[in-house]
């Protein structure tokens, strides 16, 4: 994140002074009588001395009036030229402010650059009882930037005192600006080597030039210096200049690249608290304390700016999706309904699929599917959606007929199937459709549609062993219903149902389920053929041998599935195969007793 100081919102009016000012500004053009030198030259800077900030107001006009007044009188106009304090009150009078107003960085930007001024030197006094204590600073508007130069804190008798050591002070810090200027040029160039080489030597002639570091820091930073490196020269610039925001976005920028987050968020902090009215450096602030930090520090930032910036979407978004992150679900739902409600636009695809997430998390079912229905409505080519409309309504329906609601149940299941199948028309290939639809079928109690659907969806490309997966729960609960009933019939429909699987996506499991199906139903011919070899009957001999017959296809079917299902059950499926050898060794036996043919 790279971030220059701004403009804030209040400085608005100073914009449009141009047409306001025209001959106020023409004025100030001309020299004046208070400073010797005549009229400053083309390359003449241009220093505007403003008022220091104070609790007594009078103080600081004072003190600017003395700095005004000691820099005309020791300074050339051909060296540089002081803005005359009458100029400056007619332009802040033009704005709306009071000519003792001791303005922001912000302002004091626009100030300057409505007199031509690229250097500002303010600061702040404060009455002690020896005289003031005055932190004076110089500020250089470069481009579209306003950078800061401390000057040494100092203590004296009155303003016209300090004045006189401000001025020296001032003298001193001047000495690196020809370098500094060579390093701005260079940096333009792109000649970054050039650029370091110029700062270093305006460190030589000011050891404490904020602006030769601030040069030496963009020097460091276009080149991909080392972060160890970048985050010495902004660590030196703080010491003085602790509102340096160039210095702790370049900070913040190093630390993430050495992966310090704690480190990283303390200095991105510290931007967003040095121009907390700046809207677009606080978003960026907030997604990375999102991404890196903790959701309350992005909260505390954004309800901050919502109550300068009531109904900003872009605000309401963010404290939405920080809340969608957090695990406050409530909270995030609420958010979102705030957010949703400034504009219908807002009510994209992905605003229903957060909020929907928010209501299921929340454990707010009715909410959620209610939302899914409207988001189904509005998207109705989006297949996510009517699959997770169709989960709502299956869920919705089981519920139901476990609670002894079964014709509603029933409706609900009904409305998870048109769903599903609206899904499936989307989507073609998708194998989860198809298996949700599958399974609504078996709910509904259509194996036979089911059966249908995964043939149509095998045909069409999908997973065989994904749909035969699926398939098996029809195979399951046949076989559940056999072994409590233990009649013929139930082994029947149960093997009919596993040979059906088997014959769509054959599986160790549906081999499994074949072979044992089929031995129990051989196994129940079995014991019909005994009972009826001790009737004399015709009849009784011919239906006899007709079971017989059923054993012997049995017991060949399961000798066919058993061993490849038997990886599903080892156990029972060595019993089941020992089972149909030592029965198979007495059908000749029987074939010869019944004469059948």
């Amino acid at each position: 994140m790279k971030s220059t100081q701004r403009p804030s919102a209040a400085t608005l009016a100073l914009l449009a002074l141009s047409l306001a000012t025209t001959s106020v500004l023409a004025q100030a053009s001309r020299p004046q009588p208070e400073q010797r030198g005549g009229a400053p030259n083309g390359d003449t800077p241009y220093i505007v001395v403003a008022t220091f900030h104070s609790p007594d107001r009078v103080l600081g006009a004072t003190m600017a009036d003395e700095v005004r007044k000691r820099l005309q009188s020791e300074r050339s106009t051909k060296e540089l030229y002081v803005v005359p304090k009458i100029n400056i009150d007619h332009t802040l009078e033009a704005s709306g402010f009071r000519t003792d107003s001791a303005l922001s960085v912000s302002d004091v930007y626009e100030l300057a650059k409505a007199l031509r001024g690229d250097q500002v030197l303010d600061g702040s006094v404060t009455k002690t009882a020896s005289g003031v204590h005055v932190e004076p600073r110089l500020l250089m508007r470069i481009g579209k930037e306003m950078v800061t130069q401390p000057l040494p804190a100092l203590d004296a008798h009155d303003a016209g005192d300090a004045a006189k050591q401000i001025e020296r002070s001032l003298t001193d810090a001047s000495k690196a600006l020809p370098s500094y200027r060579l390093c701005t040029s260079a940096l333009r160039a792109a000649k970054y080597d050039d650029a370091a080489k110029a700062a270093r030597v305006g460190l030589e002639a000011y050891s404490n030039s904020s602006f030769s570091r601030l040069c030496l820091l963009s020097a460091f930073s276009s080149q991909k210096a080392p972060a160890d490196s970048i985050i010495g020269v902004a660590k030196q610039i703080i010491a003085s200049d602790s509102t340096s925001m160039i210095a702790w976005a370049n900070l913040g920028d190093a630390y993430e690249q050495k992966h310090d987050t704690a480190n990283m968020i303390s200095a991105y902090l510290a931007v967003y608290r040095l121009d907390p009215s700046n809207p677009a450096i606080a978003k960026t602030i907030v997604s990375i304390i999102v991404k890196f930090g903790s959701p309350n520090q992005a909260l505390e930032i954004l309800d901050t700016l919502l109550a300068q910036n009531p109904g900003d979407g872009d605000l309401l978004r963010a404290k939405w999706l920080v809340l969608s992150k957090s695990g406050d679900f409530k909270k995030a739902f609420a958010a979102g309904e705030e957010y949703g409600k400034g504009d219908t636009a807002r009510a994209d695809l992905d605003y229903f699929r957060w909020q929907i997430r928010n209501a299921q998390l929340d454990s707010n079912t009715a909410v959620a599917q209610a939302l899914t229905e409207q988001a189904a409505r509005k998207f109705a080519n989006d297949a996510d959606l009517q699959l997770l409309l169709a989960q709502g309504y299956r869920k919705a329906g089981l519920a139901a007929i476990a609670a002894g609601s079964a014709p509603a149940g029933r409706q609900q299941l009904t409305q998870a199937l048109a769903a599903a199948r609206r899904a499936s028309q989307i989507d073609a290939k998708n194998t989860r459709t198809t298996l949700l639809v599958m399974y609504i079928q078996n709910d509904l109690g259509q194996p036979d549609s089911a059966m249908a659907t995964a043939q149509q969806a095998i045909a069409s490309g999908q997973s065989r062993d994904s749909i035969g997966q699926a398939l098996l729960a029809n195979v399951g609960p046949a076989l559940k219903i056999a072994q409590d009933t233990k009649t013929r019939a139930d082994w029947e429909t149960a093997l009919k149902a596993a040979q059906t699987v088997d014959a769509i996506a054959p599986s160790p499991q549906s081999k499994f389920y074949t072979g044992f199906a089929a031995f129990n139903v051989g196994a129940d011919a079995l014991t019909n053929v005994q009972a009826l070899q001790t009737k004399s009957g015709k009849d009784d001999r011919a239906k006899a041998c007709s079971e017989l017959k059923v054993v012997e296809d049995m017991f060949a079917t399961t000798s066919i599935a058993m061993p490849a299902g038997g990886v599903v059950d080892k156990a029972t499926a060595n019993q089941i195969l020992a089972s149909v050898t030592t029965y198979s060794a007495y059908i000749p036996q029987f074939k010869t007793a019944l004469k059948c043919k």
